[in-house]
């Protein structure tokens, strides 16, 4: 959470977020110091790194490219004129498994990211990048859930020391493709608190509509087994996508 500016910075376009956060001292700011920098993951071309930062208190800044699509939500729900069939969902799935599987070969060095597709950010030739951006930082409000339809059950419910954080990811991968497949917004018919209260208590789950890709179909619940232990890795998933896209 947190405003979101659109400037330019060294000629380039970019977007300048200003954190949500109850008060800025200067332990907070000494943080955001050490954990910015371990977003700036220039290597990897399905990562849209933050680019720079500004700590002037009360304001803490992070700072990334500009991306006139706007996030993969936008494009799917916006008015982008962009088709998006399955040879189109497929791609963009692979993208993203691809910037997932790289995020999860760093031994967790960053902040909490929450995949959703609020946080894939479009490029020009439409290829998808986990946007570091919306990564939250250790001293972010921890309480409040954000787009709860695409977290797991156990997400929900359990204390943050007892997930398999790439097992969440997995099932958050999930929803991303389900919403690729129908264009469609995960329990757009629920309040978030009422969606989030559902899929942790009674069983609440996306519901594939006759109609879909059988192969898609067949990945959304392969990733969302009820059993995070039995969940696939994105490195596992990666050349189902390629054989898929052939």
């Amino acid at each position: 959470g947190g405003e979101t500016w659109r400037g330019r910075w060294q000629n380039n376009d970019i977007v300048a977020k200003i954190l949500a956060i109850r008060e800025c001292n200067a332990r907070v700011s000494r943080d955001f110091n050490e954990e910015f920098p371990k977003l700036r993951i220039f290597s990897h071309p399905n990562i849209l790194p933050v680019i720079g930062a500004c700590n002037a208190p009360p304001r803490l800044i992070v700072i990334s490219q500009y991306m006139p699509r706007g996030s993969l939500y936008d494009l799917l729900h916006g008015a982008a004129g962009i088709v998006v069939d399955t040879a189109q969902a497929v791609r963009f799935a692979l993208d993203i498994a691809r910037g997932m599987a790289y995020l999860h070969s760093l031994e967790r060095i960053i902040p909490e990211y929450h995949l959703n597709s609020c946080h894939i950010m479009i490029d020009d030739d439409l290829t998808a990048r986990v946007n570091m951006a919306d990564a939250k930082f250790s001293f972010q409000e921890r309480g409040r859930v954000y787009q709860p339809a695409w977290r797991s059950p156990e997400m929900l419910q359990r204390k943050r020391t007892d997930r398999n954080w790439e097992a969440c990811d997995m099932w958050s991968f999930a929803i991303c493709i389900w919403g690729l497949a129908t264009r469609e917004v995960p329990f757009a018919e629920l309040s978030p608190m009422e969606a989030g209260m559902r899929i942790a208590t009674e069983g609440l789950r996306v519901t594939v509509p006759p109609g879909t890709s059988p192969h898609l179909h067949k990945l959304i619940k392969i990733c969302m087994n009820e059993d995070p232990g039995k969940r696939p890795k994105f490195d596992m998933i990666i050349p189902i996508l390629e054989k898929m896209k052939r």
